[in-house]
This record gives structure tokens, sequence and C-alpha cells, in this order.
């Protein structure tokens, strides 16, 4: 720190006020007509970056999570996040590092944490947010680096079978075959959305007729209808390249059309329930599976027909940069290695049909 006196006949301040999150020492300056207002300005930077140091120093991680980290993720993330996020922090993460200082968190004692969770989706999840949590810190000068950005030990990944979570369509010719088994409007709705169009749960009960160009046979992506704290409500997609346009197949727009017609040309939710109002995600799920079990039909839950649609769009011959932008993934990764589910009997005929 120095105060001196510049060409100008002014006076000029310069005081460490602390480390950056690269650890380099912060400075601040500032420039007075007189020395006296130099030398106060100087005392009042040094209390305030005493005093800054010794709060940021005795910091116990619970208390930064409860009064800095959760106020502003509860702003800025959704609801459903909100809850992850909450839910490894109580289970897991402060019951280890609740009651230590959050620069006392080391590699060792993440890696403890992890070597006690359940499952590698667990550990994953619990790292993740801790990740999050320490990003946070470091942003704000409470750490230098973040030890949850290093490399890991997880325990080992568990070995489902393809179908672990319910069955998946990979042609086209099958999504027609599914359809027009189902004898109920709403979960035709449903299925003709989710199979050709790739929406999400969300996406699908959040779309409206405003939406949909039958004409052009395009339809504009652009909310989703997920919970919040006081219930379901009508937000922004869940990424910017979510908000898109996926062309629609002719079968599935012949159908809309009708129902469009049939509903003398209505506005608003597509999906409605029997009241005519937005149809409810989670009950309207709870009754698709229900439903398909009844009709014995193929049990495609409404996440496998994001897959099916995924899957039969690459065994049509599209391009996997098409594919994921219909999707609204942000990165090709994501198709090719979550959603693109290729069954053996296709694999094998595909195979057979370069080979004969």
């Amino acid at each position: 720190m120095a105060i001196d006196k510049t060409p100008s006949g002014k006076w000029r301040v310069r005081v460490e006020i602390g480390r950056d999150a690269s650890g380099r020492r912060k400075r601040k300056s500032g420039v007075f007509p007189t020395k006296r207002e130099a030398k106060a300005a100087e005392h009042l930077w040094n209390e305030l970056a005493r005093k800054n140091v010794i709060v940021r120093e005795s910091m116990l991680f619970g208390q930064f999570v409860s009064e800095i980290y959760l106020p502003q993720a509860q702003a800025r993330v959704r609801y459903n996040t909100y809850k992850m996020y909450m839910r490894d922090l109580k289970l897991r993460l402060l019951p280890a590092f609740g009651s230590i200082k959050i620069e006392d968190i080391t590699h060792e004692r993440i890696q403890a944490v992890l070597n006690g969770c359940s499952s590698y989706k667990v550990a994953t999840n619990t790292r993740d947010t801790l990740r999050q949590v320490l990003n946070e810190a470091l942003s704000l000068g409470y750490i230098n680096v973040n030890p949850a950005t290093r490399r890991y030990a997880m325990p080992k990944r568990e070995l489902y079978p393809e179908d672990h979570n319910g069955d998946w369509l990979t042609s086209f010719a099958e999504h027609d075959a599914f359809i027009a088994q189902i004898d109920s409007e709403l979960f035709k709705t449903v299925a003709i959305l989710g199979l050709s169009l790739g929406l999400r749960k969300g996406e699908i009960f959040g779309l409206n007729w405003e939406d949909i160009d039958l004409d052009k046979r395009l339809v504009h992506v652009q909310r989703t209808y997920v919970k919040e704290k006081d219930g379901y409500k009508l937000m922004p997609p869940k990424t910017r390249k979510s908000d898109r346009y996926v062309p629609l197949r002719k079968t599935s727009a012949q159908w809309l059309y009708a129902l469009y017609e049939s509903r003398n040309k209505p506005t608003g939710a597509v999906c409605v329930n029997y009241r005519g109002e937005r149809a409810n995600p989670r009950v309207t799920s709870q009754r698709w599976l229900k439903y398909i079990r009844r009709h014995n039909l193929p049990y495609v839950t409404m996440l496998n027909m994001r897959h099916s649609f995924a899957t039969s769009c690459l065994m049509a011959g599209m391009e996997i940069s098409k594919v994921s932008r219909y999707l609204g993934h942000t990165s090709i990764n994501t198709t090719v290695a979550r959603y693109v589910r290729y069954k053996d009997a296709d694999m094998v005929d595909d195979f057979d049909s370069f080979t004969e």
C-alpha cells in the first residue's frame, strides 16, 4: 500500500485488498485532491480489507451454503434442479463439510465422501453439486481453487440392460403402428408429439396450437410446462438451443389438422384434459403407463418417445447434426451417448444389408 503525489499535484492511493480466483493480488486505487482525503481513503480501505479477510477465512461451508449459495441458486435455477441440489447437500455434503471452513475442503475429503456413495450416479451428482457450490465460492473470492474440479475415483458404473427403463421404437413404421392402436385423444396427441417431434415431456404439455404451422408442417418449440415451487408453470425452454423448429411428419400433421378442425380451431394448449385445460404432465404420465399396460402396448414411456424419435431418425439415414438440432441438444455427443438406442435385431439387419 502506498500514497504518492501525482505530477498533477493530486494524491494517489493503492491498497491491497486480497487475492483473485487465480491467487493474484488485488489492489484498490484512487486519486484524491488532498493528502488528508487520500489518507482517509487508505484507512477505510485497509479496514474493509481486514474485515473482509476475517469474514472469508472464518466462513464455514454450511454457512456459505445457507447464507450465500442457496438464495442465489433458488433465484437462478429451475425448481427441479434446485431440489436436486438440496438433496445432495442434505444427504451427503452438509453432513461431511457443514462444520468445516470452506477453504479446508480438500481433494482427500471429497474423495472420502464419494467413496461412501452407493452408486456411480449418486457420486457424480454429489460431485457436480459440490462443484457448483465451490465455483460460486471461487467467483466470490472465498477460495483460490475449486478442488471439486479435479479427477476422482468413482464407484463402478452400473450396467443396465437397454430396456431397463422401458421399450422404445426404432422406425417410423413402428411409430405409426403404435399410434394406430391408441384410442384416447389425449394419449394419441401425446404420442404423436413425443414420437414425431422428439419433444421433452414438459415441451409436449407446453405446446400451443399457435406454435404449429400445419400448412408448412413446422412446429416452434419455445416453452416448457414444468413444476415449480408453487405448481406447474409455462417457462422458457431448457437451454438456448431448446428454442427450435422441428418439421412434422405428413401423417402426424394430417391427424393434428383433423383434431384442430374437430375442436373448432382452438387456441392455447394442444394437450388438454377432459375439462379442456392444459393437461398435468405428472398425472397424464401416470395415466399413460396404466393405459399401455391395460391395452398390452409396448412399454414406451414419454422419455422413451424421445429416444424412439432420435433412433428412428438415424435408422432412416438422417444426419446426426440434424437430429441433435431437432432434439434441442447443445452437443451432438449428448445425442449419441444418451438418446440413440439401437436394438440388436436392427443392427444385425443393418449389417446384413451391407454384407450380403
